[in-house]
């Protein structure tokens, strides 16, 4: 299903193209730390580093869907980075409360987690992988799509989940366009009778089927204008969120809450641009960045060249791919990390691994990353035949701006 917003790609500024190999890596991160504006050069509010982003999914794994779903492996992937880079998965409750002036603060690198509509891949691949992690989330359902088709979830199944403590909440009762604009064909009076009750109808079904209290909407396609949010606020939703692009702040209104609507064509770069890391640069990465490793690997490594600009405490270094966070060294005299992985990378049968490092700037606050990917050769694989020396290319780095993001407006199917 399609949502409400239509966003460009961007090429990946954190990855590739950020880490440097060879002998001369040093001097030329310094000379693109010199040629390229760094974040640290940009004033960024206080504003706008607290409050929260709301992650909005869909469908993980099926059913099939061209824009909408999600594999498995991504989500677990970007569930994994949540949890191993020091993102604080907080429930939306506390973050309505925070907009609003009930809650004081928030905790660094805040997101909420919100699944829309009511398909059964919310129960069978998002519960189970949230429930583990003990993560607090939101799940968005219209009540007119639950046990109407072997694609969506039971009563039962959400009854479960509520009494686990999963937030059930309202995507009102049948998923229709609310705007005026979008139902120009009704009448004024009849719009507005079947406005409040696509609004209350959902409440009152929720809350019926879960016995708990339902005070959030999230407008479908993410289609609302001024007399659907005054309608919501009225019908008792104390916030409503929309697929408008951005972060949650203080102050913000709470019945026009923005969300990151995460699609099948997102790679895991803008990912974690779109959660607000910027492009670090990396010097002396080992093991060599998309390269497959001979021989064992017992340590893997990087420096940051600008380590003076960074809060040493902020460092982290993690490998994305074995699920657990190893202990890691940081030198704040050299800008030099390293985590020790022998022992863990032989434990896991992966033979492809994504090293993530990660900082923030130490006046702005604004997080920078740099991930890369090595390959460890296949056990089983006959050796491979022996070919003539040749010189390898000189690795260059980018010395292009990130591209902005881009969003624009659609009113496609969510």
């Amino acid at each position: 299903m399609l949502h409400g917003r239509v966003r460009k790609n961007l090429n990946s500024s954190l990855d590739h193209g950020s880490i440097m190999t060879g002998p001369r890596a040093l001097l030329a991160a310094i000379v693109l730390l010199l040629t390229f504006p760094t974040n640290a050069a940009r004033k960024v509010s206080v504003s706008e580093q607290a409050g929260a982003t709301v992650l909005c999914y869909h469908i993980v794994e099926g059913p099939r869907d061209p824009r909408m779903e999600i594999s498995r492996d991504t989500f677990r992937q970007q569930m994994r980075y949540l949890e191993m880079t020091g993102y604080n998965v907080i429930p939306l409750r506390h973050l309505q409360e925070f907009v609003v002036g009930k809650r004081a603060s928030l905790p660094k690198n805040s997101v909420v987690i919100t699944i829309d509509d009511g398909w059964r891949s919310t129960y069978t691949e998002v519960f189970p992988e949230l429930k583990r992690r003990k993560w607090p989330f939101t799940v968005f359902v219209y009540p007119n799509i639950i046990g109407k088709t072997a694609n969506a979830m039971t009563w039962d199944q959400i009854r479960e989940m509520a009494k686990a403590g999963v937030d059930i909440q309202s995507h009102t009762f049948s998923h229709a366009f609310l705007s005026r604009g979008r139902n120009r064909s009704k009448s004024e009076a009849a719009y507005t009778e079947w406005l409040q009750r696509e609004l209350v109808k959902s409440k009152e079904v929720l809350e019926k089927e879960t016995g708990k209290k339902v005070q959030f909407l999230a407008y479908p396609y993410g289609d609302y204008d001024q007399n659907v949010a005054e309608h919501a606020g009225k019908a008792g939703y104390s916030a409503a969120l929309t697929c408008n692009f951005g972060k949650v702040t203080k102050g913000s209104d709470p019945l026009l809450m923005r969300r990151v609507v995460i699609d099948k064509k997102m790679d895991f770069a803008t990912f974690r641009r779109f959660l607000g890391a910027e492009r670090m640069v990396l010097a002396e990465v080992t093991p060599t960045p998309g390269k497959t490793v001979e021989g064992i690997v017992s340590t893997i490594s990087a420096k940051i060249p600008n380590f003076k600009d960074v809060d040493p405490k902020s460092v982290g270094m993690a490998v994305l791919s074995l699920g657990d966070v190893l202990p890691y060294s940081y030198d704040a005299n050299t800008g030099e990390i390293a985590v020790v992985v022998r022992d863990a990378l032989n434990s896991v049968k992966a033979r492809s691994h994504r090293a993530l490092v990660w900082a923030t700037d130490r006046k702005t606050g604004k997080r920078f990353e740099a991930s890369w990917i090595f390959k460890l050769p296949d056990p089983d694989a006959p050796p491979p035949a022996a070919a003539p020396e040749e010189a390898l290319p000189a690795v260059t780095a980018s010395t292009s701006a990130p591209p902005p993001v881009v969003v624009g407006g659609g009113g496609k199917r969510k």
